[in-house]
């Protein structure tokens, strides 16, 4: 029987922590992968689907499609994550112009410590890299919040920051999107009636965000409405907001339909 020694346990003080600003634009991908051939290739998609340059998303795909030859060369092999963000898409984050902020800010330099990118991207703003202090999240938060943007000097609105610790990345922002689920009684009368406020669950900055994944949720509005409107109610379930068991989590889903639909389609309409 084969002898099998117990792990090494790691000293704490040896882990780091990241923090870097979150952009609020559309989530991207870039895929180089190698051709039967032995000559690389590219694929290029958003947070849920590929795309092409006919169904395309905020025009990204035309984007890398227009310099594939300097993604190939620059990025290399392997998945690459960012933020497609600027003028058009959310906040704008104070840009003229799109860019693509890839996530992973410490891949892309060469022997010199310099960025070797292609025209048009960066990485995200680095704002701490050392020892696990989380007194630093509210310290960038409050440096964010005073003194702005560190992508786009002047812009005043960033969104918040991304925390990544051991290869998992968490997010802290300016506006709180969690909020309790809580109810509301009528007046009394002989027979009181529950009366339920669902407004907690219309979150205009969710449904921003929602539809800034694909570009197809505003194109192909109003016929993909129930669509939206699912995919929304499936955000609030997966992030807690409506918790109960299998049954309760449908009641409320039935009960808030309504509002929620109303909700959804008055901001879709004002943003198509």
């Amino acid at each position: 029987m084969e002898f099998k020694a117990f792990s090494s346990i790691s000293k704490m003080g040896k882990m780091q922590m990241q923090i870097t600003q979150k952009l609020h634009g559309s989530n991207a991908v870039i895929c180089i992968y190698p051709k039967e051939d032995g000559t690389l290739d590219l694929r290029c998609g958003s947070r849920t689907r590929w795309l092409a340059v006919h169904d395309d998303n905020y025009g990204f795909c035309n984007f890398v499609e227009s310099n594939r030859d300097a993604f190939i060369a620059k990025l290399g092999l392997g998945y690459h994550y960012g933020e497609w963000v600027g003028l058009g898409i959310n906040s704008g984050e104070g840009l003229q112009e799109k860019i693509l902020a890839l996530f992973d800010f410490w891949r892309y330099r060469n022997e010199e410590g310099n960025l070797d990118l292609p025209e048009r991207v960066t990485v995200v703003p680095l704002l701490y890299k050392g020892p696990i202090d989380f007194s630093k999240v509210a310290e960038t938060m409050e440096d964010l919040k005073t003194n702005g943007s560190k992508l786009v000097p002047g812009f005043m609105r960033p969104e918040g920051v991304v925390i990544q610790l051991a290869g998992v990345r968490y997010k802290e922002v300016f506006e709180i999107e969690e909020v309790a689920w809580t109810k509301k009684t009528g007046k009394k009368n002989s027979n009181p009636k529950i009366i339920v406020d669902f407004n907690h669950l219309c979150q205009p900055l969710r449904l921003e965000k929602l539809l800034s994944r694909d570009e197809r949720y505003t194109r192909d509005f109003p016929e993909n409405l129930p669509g939206i409107v699912k995919d929304y109610v499936a955000d609030l379930v997966k992030e807690g907001q409506i918790s109960g068991t299998e049954d309760e989590i449908k009641s409320i889903k039935k009960a808030a339909s309504s509002q929620i639909f109303k909700f959804v389609r008055t901001l879709a309409e004002e943003r198509s």
